[in-house]
């Protein structure tokens, strides 16, 4: 369970504005209250009787009588009954104008600590290892991030203002139910620990479907994510029924979860609603009889006031007897929310970490790998990039080769062995300037749902209009964009489906060219493209790749042969090494792949 001060902390930021939100419901409350009391002098002259006794009145009255006594002590009756009207207008307008500042003042705290919430998620998000991204449905996160923090709300400020505001209410009206008849109120008071008795079993089965709730939430939102990606895919195998009974199955498994949560939430109201209204009637019974039986003790409008009181107590005491139940919902959301936030940070600079600068050379010492519990991806690999140099990687699916360029921008840390750039281990440089040196285009081009303009020049906003169709010339991408509805405005819809395959990997190499960065890493870059595609896209990375540190992976052999080192793995090991007609002259495993590829 996640502790209440870890939920209370969120409102650090606007302790004053808390504050101030709990004195305006305050005086809120103390003037609702102040309303109900003027039923007394109200009554009475109504009857004509002095509105307020000259003495042996209720503690209640000799405290209207210090507070209105001067206007309620006016002589004639009708005088009196207009100075009551008077007051309690007045009385009214003070009560709602303050609880209007109360309602807006605890939205504005409820919205931004929500916003805080979610921005410190997000913030968090970007600092964890890929592998959380890898094994976590991508509609968790959403959830977590937009779902959950939007209860988490509930408990920190909704709940919790409601909690304080109507605990409040119910602490004035008891003071004046005490002050109007002490022996009532305590009647009243011995139903509590009853109530507390029967609503406690149901707020404990209630936290335990909230959880399971809030769980099934978020598998409904990853299932409708992953659906949204998809859609080709479920289209091209004509699966639009097959993922209709999944969605249906999911969809009616959430709805039983809410169902049960559902079941002991609306419980407690009538219940608590129930037991009012037994105590109301007890309250009736016992007030009837003290004004029946003997009128000093307790007066016709005393009694009259009190039911009013009482009756205006049931809804701040339903709302205080509901508060568990909207926790339980708001704490299964919080659970989720700082489960994400507990986990460890890897991203992000340490003590110590400087700028990186590459002059002479980068290098894989010895270097192993192993995602989590599995075994090792990469064995032992030793490796020497020298500045200027391309050096080609190859080998056959699952060899190690995209794990081994993921390792150079820290993407990963190696499980042992190091990576030095210039003999300085690169964990001693930030990963923010560590990647600022380098450009990667991979198989699997990246765009957003937004202009080509923000696409090539995405992550930094100096950039010229001039800068970008510079990089887009230098990428064989500015005739095609210049042939787009709008040109470098044009929205390229998400993952970028207006384009084709060859165009947005040109987008990708304008990207990389626009920051001129001294290493590029380029993963299989060509390998999905056509012909015409394929020419277009190499002829720009050729030109991309000039006075650069290069790292190339490619299955095709042919686009590597004139790389100034070529590596091979094998099961995660380099067995190979050399420039291509070296490999091709001895009897290795670059031989039989490019013999394989080359055949015909």
């Amino acid at each position: 369970m996640v502790r209440g001060a870890r939920l209370v902390a969120l409102l650090r930021p606007y302790t004053s504005l808390f504050a101030a939100t709990v004195a305006a419901t305050v005086v809120s409350s103390v003037l609702d209250g102040f309303t109900f009391v003027l039923l007394i002098p109200f009554l009475r002259s109504l009857f004509g009787e002095a509105a307020l006794p000259a003495q042996g009145g209720s503690h209640v009255e000799a405290v209207l009588d210090r507070i209105a006594g001067p206007f309620l002590h006016a002589g004639a009756a009708e005088t009196a009954l207009r100075n009551v009207v008077i007051v309690l207008l007045v009385a009214l307008v003070l009560k709602n104008v303050t609880a209007f500042a109360s309602s807006y003042w605890s939205t504005v705290i409820q919205e931004s600590v929500v916003r805080d919430l979610r921005v410190r998620l997000f913030r968090h998000l970007q600092t964890l290892p890929l592998g959380y991204f890898q094994r976590t449905k991508a509609g968790q996160t959403v959830s977590r991030l937009i779902n959950d923090t939007d209860q988490v709300k509930t408990a920190v400020t909704a709940a919790l203002a409601s909690l304080l505001q109507n605990a409040v209410v119910i602490v004035v009206y008891v003071v004046i139910l005490f002050g109007l008849s002490a022996r009532l109120t305590l009647l009243a008071l011995a139903f509590a620990p009853v109530l507390l008795f029967i609503v406690r079993p149901m707020i404990s089965r209630l936290r335990r479907r909230s959880r399971e709730l809030v769980a099934e939430r978020g598998e409904l939102t990853s299932h409708v994510s992953e659906m949204v990606a998809s859609v080709k895919l479920i289209r091209a195998y004509v699966a639009e029924a097959f993922e209709l009974e999944r969605f249906k199955r999911l969809a009616e498994r959430y709805r039983k979860r809410v169902l049960r949560a559902q079941r002991f939430s609306s419980l407690t109201s009538p219940v608590t609603e129930v037991f009012g209204g037994v105590m109301i009637v007890m309250i009736l019974w016992v007030g009837t009889r003290l004004a029946l039986g003997d009128p000093a003790a307790l007066r016709p409008e005393m009694l009259i006031t009190f039911l009013a009181v009482a009756l205006r107590l049931m809804s701040p005491v339903k709302s205080v007897s509901n508060y568990p139940a909207v926790m339980a919902g708001a704490a299964a959301s919080a659970e989720r929310v700082f489960e994400v936030l507990d986990l460890p940070a890897d991203e992000g600079d340490r003590p110590g970490e400087t700028t990186a600068v590459f002059r002479e050379r980068f290098e894989y010492r010895h270097v192993s790998f192993a995602y989590g519990e599995e075994a090792e991806v990469l064995r032992d690999v030793s490796l020497a990039v020298r500045r200027g140099q391309v050096v080609a990687i190859v080998g056959p699916s699952g060899a190690g080769k995209t794990t081994l360029v993921d390792l150079l921008p820290r993407f990963y840390e190696p499980t042992s062995g190091e990576i030095l750039l210039d003999d300085v281990p690169i964990t001693r440089y930030t990963r923010r300037s560590l990647r600022a040196l380098m450009g990667i285009v991979s198989q699997e081009t990246v765009l957003l749902n937004d202009t080509v303009f923000a696409n090539v020049a995405y992550g930094r906003s100096d950039f010229t209009l001039a800068q970008v169709r510079a990089a887009a010339r230098a990428a064989n991408a500015d005739d095609f964009i210049a042939r787009l509805p709008q040109g470098y405005d044009t929205v390229l819809g998400e993952r970028g489906t207006r384009l084709s395959g060859g165009q947005r990997q040109r987008i990708a190499i304008a990207r990389a060219v626009l920051r001129d960065p001294p290493i590029l890493i380029l993963d299989e870059a060509t390998s999905q493209l056509d012909t015409e595609s394929e020419r277009l896209v190499q002829d720009a990375i050729d030109r991309l790749m000039q006075h650069r540190t290069v790292l190339v992976i490619a299955h095709r052999l042919a686009t590597v042969q004139h790389a100034d080192l070529i590596v091979v793995l094998e099961d995660g090991c380099l067995v190979q090494r050399g420039t291509h007609p070296e490999l091709l002259a001895a009897d290795g495993l670059y031989r039989r792949l490019y013999n394989l590829q080359f055949r015909t």
